[in-house]
Formats: structure tokens, C-alpha cells, sequence
């Protein structure tokens, strides 16, 4: 089990390389730029390997790190690339899958958030936060599979969004594994937020700038 577990390990963590080094490039690269689908392309994939590595790993030694890390990253980034490409009439059954499983983990989220916080362990904070936007992403989705959503762009707004979200799951995943390096004062639950709150301002940037 040990020489299975570090075979999904070495892949996980190369994955995860791959997909910090593509971000980075598209965080930089002209928006719809040849580069920047080419890179997308291959961001796309390494976090999807990124993600499915992780919960292969959080079966085989339980670790509700890797599983929301996991959890997340699929569902951030198959949506992201899902609203690069068009509906055509109606959503296909992938959309509703990623969906409904982000759906149905978000309210196991907050329900693990609330029993954590309950028995005074602040890291149910985190699972809270992240329970609620994985709900309001949800939602979202919902919005536009109905083609209710009023944004002209919205499809292209969300596209943008989520994948500076799922790459900042991947500055998360880096934060976190190397928080004994960082000074113990610090919380663990700042560990898993701070990259959030970083980055966010980014997002909201490029999505403003794209409404123009």
C-alpha cells in the first residue's frame, strides 16, 4: 500500500507543479492569446490529475485536506472549462455532475464545519467558507443552466473566475503542506484563507475588466 500511495504521491505533487507553473504563466499571458490557450489547456489537465490524486490519496490515508483540495479543484476547474465551450440548447449531463457533487459536498462541508466549531476547533471556519461558496457556486450554475443569468458575458465571466479560483486551490495546497516553515503563531485556519484573500482582488480585477 506504502509504494502505491507514494507512486499517487510523486504524481500528485508533479501534477501540482505543472498546474502552478501553467497559473502563473496565464496569470501573466494576454487574455485569448494563443499562449494562453495553450497553456489553459494544459493547466486544465494537470489540475484535474491534481485533483483526482488527491482523493485517491485521502482514501488510501484519510486526510480531509487533500479531500476538499481535491474535491474543489475538480469541480473549479471542470466547470471553468465546461464555460469555455458553449451549451449549445441545454447543459450536458458532465454540467449537472460536477454540479450537484459540489452541491452535495458543500452541505457536508458546512454540516463538518459546524460540528468542528462546536467541539472548539477553529479549522470549522474554513470548512464554513468553503462550504458556503462551494453553495453559492452551485447556485450560480443553476442561474445560468437556465439561461437566467442577465450578463451578456457571463459565461466567459465565470470561465475567468473560476479558474484564478482553482488556481489559487493550488497556492492553498503550497501554503498549507509548507505551513511548518511559517511562524506558529500563525493559525492554521489563516493558512488555508490567506491565499484567498490574496488573490480574490485579482479575480475581481480581470472579471471587471472584461465587463468594459
Amino acid at each position: 500500500m506504502s509504494a502505491i500511495y507514494s507512486s499517487v504521491l510523486y504524481t500528485h505533487i508533479a501534477a501540482g507543479s505543472i498546474s502552478l507553473l501553467c497559473g502563473t504563466i496565464n496569470m501573466i499571458a494576454k487574455k485569448g492569446g494563443k499562449l494562453h490557450r495553450k497553456v489553459g489547456r494544459l493547466f486544465v489537465a494537470f489540475m484535474m490529475l491534481t485533483g483526482l490524486s488527491a482523493l485517491v490519496m485521502a482514501q488510501i490515508k484519510p486526510n480531509a485536506f487533500l479531500f476538499i483540495i481535491g474535491v474543489f479543484t475538480i469541480y473549479l476547474v471542470g466547470t471553468a472549462d465546461r464555460y469555455s465551450k458553449p451549451f449549445k440548447d441545454k447543459p450536458l449531463l458532465i454540467d449537472w455532475v460536477y454540479s450537484l457533487s459540489m452541491f452535495v459536498f458543500a452541505d457536508i462541508f458546512i454540516l463538518w464545519g459546524i460540528f468542528a466549531l462546536y467541539q472548539g476547533n477553529t479549522m470549522g471556519t474554513v470548512m464554513l467558507i468553503f462550504g458556503g461558496v462551494g453553495l453559492y457556486s452551485v447556485y450560480k450554475d443553476f442561474i445560468n443552466y437556465r439561461g437566467k443569468n442577465p450578463e451578456k458575458k457571463h459565461r466567459l465571466l465565470t470561465h475567468i473566475g473560476r479558474m484564478i479560483d482553482a488556481y489559487t486551490a493550488t497556492i492553498t495546497a503550497v501554503f498549507v503542506v509548507n505551513a511548518a516553515a511559517l511562524p506558529t503563531s500563525i493559525p492554521p485556519f489563516v493558512h488555508w484563507l490567506l491565499p484567498t484573500l490574496i488573490l480574490t482582488p485579482i479575480s475581481f480585477y480581470w472579471i471587471r475588466k472584461q465587463k468594459k
